[in-house]
């Protein structure tokens, strides 16, 4: 099974300039928590989480004064629509997130989203994750990565 038979295509983002006001308007429209974020040509730059927002909103700087670019993971995980959708959650696994950007391989360009509710969802047939390949993909997801003590 690949990630384009199951990705969402119809998917919300915002731009770098946004402000987080606009962004958790978004996800409440949209029932989402997570953002790709956009540039002007179309390539994903970022991800804005609704975690991101509550993080930010803690702070004392209004989120309406508060850019998009100033919250968002820059370090964008993601796949292709032809990887399979084992490869998408390895991915998952290996950097601890529940959804990836897809995207095209050419120049970066957003092609839709999959998310581990979507590999969870997705009918079973042959070669797709089984139940204990997502299962193992979310225990991976939730572990707590390791932080390296600093030595003195």
């Amino acid at each position: 099974m690949t990630v384009k038979e199951i990705m969402k295509v119809d998917v919300a983002t915002c731009a770098p300039g946004s402000d987080l006001t606009e962004a958790a308007r978004t996800m409440r429209d949209r029932a989402c928590g997570f953002l790709p974020v956009v540039d002007s040509r179309g390539t994903v730059v970022g991800v804005v989480t609704d975690r991101d927002v509550c993080l930010a909103v803690s702070s004392k700087k209004p989120p309406v004064n508060t850019a998009v670019s100033e919250v968002m993971s820059h370090e964008v995980f993601g796949c292709f629509e032809d990887e399979h959708v084992r490869t998408a959650l390895a991915t998952m696994s290996k950097h601890h997130v529940r959804r990836l950007p897809v995207v095209e391989k050419a120049h970066g360009h957003l092609r839709g989203v999959i998310s581990l509710d979507d590999v969870a969802l997705a009918p079973r047939r042959r070669g797709s994750p089984t139940n204990d390949d997502v299962a193992g993909a979310l225990r991976a997801i939730c572990a707590r990565p390791m932080i390296e003590q600093a030595t003195v």
